[in-house]
């Protein structure tokens, strides 16, 4: 008893785990203010769309194979991710807590679990210091500021994605059925939330080398949860395509007429301003260290041959996506979510390539730098970050929109608006059932949705026709 006491009491052992708790508690306190914040400061129309569904999953109950969202018409489902993190935001409002402030605080544990899991992961590859040094990266940016505590189901993926990085080698190094199952669970979890990230976690592994000196790329269990998890994963994106496509107010978002869009074209790819969000993301991941932890990430995978395999598939994981997925990526900034993760990793591995250089005046000018430009970067991105502690601009116009449908509407009714853009924002705030008109505009696929004839169905109205400041006018027909 005295030997594991005196175990767990080893400073070596016990003190990054304590710093790590600090820096994640740290987060927790700075990002607690925000959570009361209206889903408005961005990307408003996503946070919307899976607010909506939990507070219909309060309601009525959870349905996981028909996910509520009315936004588009009748019958008003709409699956798209598997609606997990909906559904864990729907027990917290069932059980009092205000719909923004419980996707908030599902979105913010979904970002916690992350960081956990991600430094017990950083710990099997790095030394504890340079594993701290990841998690900070992972915590202390803006991009985490503002998405680490949003209704969204990124930081889920994350979790489940790390899940199964860390306990399938864990596995694999230690043979423990225990482990393999949760590798599972955590590959199930990342494949269904959202099978676009999958991949970024899932591949790696298969060059990570087992305790046996074997790799990975040759194990059939190895395959076998990577099969499973695909397979489920691909199996639920078959499903929703299908509901999608079956209706002609959601056809429009099927793959066969998205796909195009999601990986964009070879000259979006030579547009110079195409890459301005990419760039801008990866300046605020990496603390505008984008090329010296490159470098240093790179040499540290280099000099390490026993894991060469796996940690240059992290660091693939990194450049691969946002070139493959232009489109998404290029547009949607919370896409990076999903590399946040091995890019703090890299950042680690940089940093213990750079701590076991020998010492020398240059390392420590280099290291310097390095911080300042972090701190640089974090108030260079000022106005980036601190939109979470005010109330967004947007906020005064809409709760007006808002104001004006409910008093011309019941609850009951199928209302349309026009001139707002596919923006599930008012009828989540108006807890109105409608067709948000997307425009041709904001189509994926121009052309592919009939509006006059899905508007033709008399279950329909009022009707309101609203302008970009959000001034709306109604009648009772088109």
């Amino acid at each position: 008893m005295r030997r594991v006491i005196r175990r767990v009491a080893d400073e070596t052992t016990v003190r990054p785990f304590v710093i790590a708790g600090i820096l994640v508690a740290a987060y927790v306190l700075m990002v607690l203010p925000t959570l009361g914040q209206s889903l408005l400061e961005s990307h408003a129309f996503r946070q919307t769309q899976t607010a909506y569904t939990a507070l219909l999953f309060a309601e009525s109950g959870i349905d996981l194979l028909r996910p509520p969202l009315p936004v588009l018409g009748p019958p008003g489902i709409i699956p798209q991710e598997f609606p997990v993190f909906q559904a864990v935001g729907s027990v917290l409002m069932s059980s009092g807590v205000p719909s923004d402030q419980a996707m908030r605080g599902t979105g913010l544990a979904a970002f916690v679990l992350s960081a956990i899991l991600l430094f017990l992961l950083a710990r099997r590859v790095l030394n504890d210091v340079a594993a701290l040094v990841a998690l900070s990266a992972f915590l202390l940016n803006p991009h985490a500021w503002v998405y680490g505590r949003t209704s969204l189901i990124e930081y889920l993926a994350t979790a489940g994605g790390l899940a199964f990085m860390l306990f399938a080698t864990r596995w694999m190094d230690r043979g423990r059925l225990a482990d393999w199952l949760l590798a599972l669970a955590g590959g199930l979890l990342v494949a269904l939330v959202k099978i676009t990230t999958a991949p970024i976690f899932l591949l790696p592994v298969l060059a990570w080398r087992m305790s046996s000196g074997r790799l990975a790329f040759r194990s059939v269990g190895v395959w076998s949860l990577i099969a499973a998890a695909s397979a489920v994963g691909l199996a639920w994106s078959q499903y929703a395509d299908s509901v999608r496509a079956a209706n002609p107010a959601t056809a429009f978002l099927a793959a066969q007429n998205s796909v195009d869009w999601f990986f964009g074209s070879v000259l979006q790819r030579l547009d110079p301003s195409a890459w301005r969000v990419p760039l801008a993301v990866m300046l605020a991941l990496t603390g505008s260290g984008l090329v010296v932890w490159g470098v240093a990430a790179t040499q540290f995978a280099h000099r390490h041959p026993h894991q060469r395999g796996f940690l240059v598939g992290v660091l693939l994981s990194i450049v691969v996506p946002p070139v493959v997925l232009f489109n998404l990526y290029s547009a949607h900034d919370y896409y990076y979510a999903a590399l946040a993760p091995p890019v703090a990793l890299a950042i680690g591995m940089g940093a213990q390539r750079l701590l076991l250089r020998p010492r020398s005046r240059h390392r420590r000018l280099m290291l310097v730098g390095l911080i300042g430009a972090w701190l640089a970067t974090i108030v260079g991105m000022t106005s980036t970050w601190s939109v979470i502690y005010g109330t967004p601009r947007e906020e005064a116009r809409l709760r007006e929109t808002v104001r004006f449908i409910r008093e011309h509407s019941e609850p009951d009714d199928w209302i349309v608006i026009e001139g707002l853009g596919w923006n599930s924002a008012f009828l989540y705030y108006a807890h109105r059932r409608g067709f948000a008109d997307p425009g041709s505009e904001n189509l994926l696929q121009p052309g592919e949705l009939d509006t006059d004839a899905i508007l033709s169905d008399p279950i329909y109205g009022p009707f309101f026709t609203c302008d970009s400041q959000g001034n709306c006018s109604v009648s009772d027909s088109r």
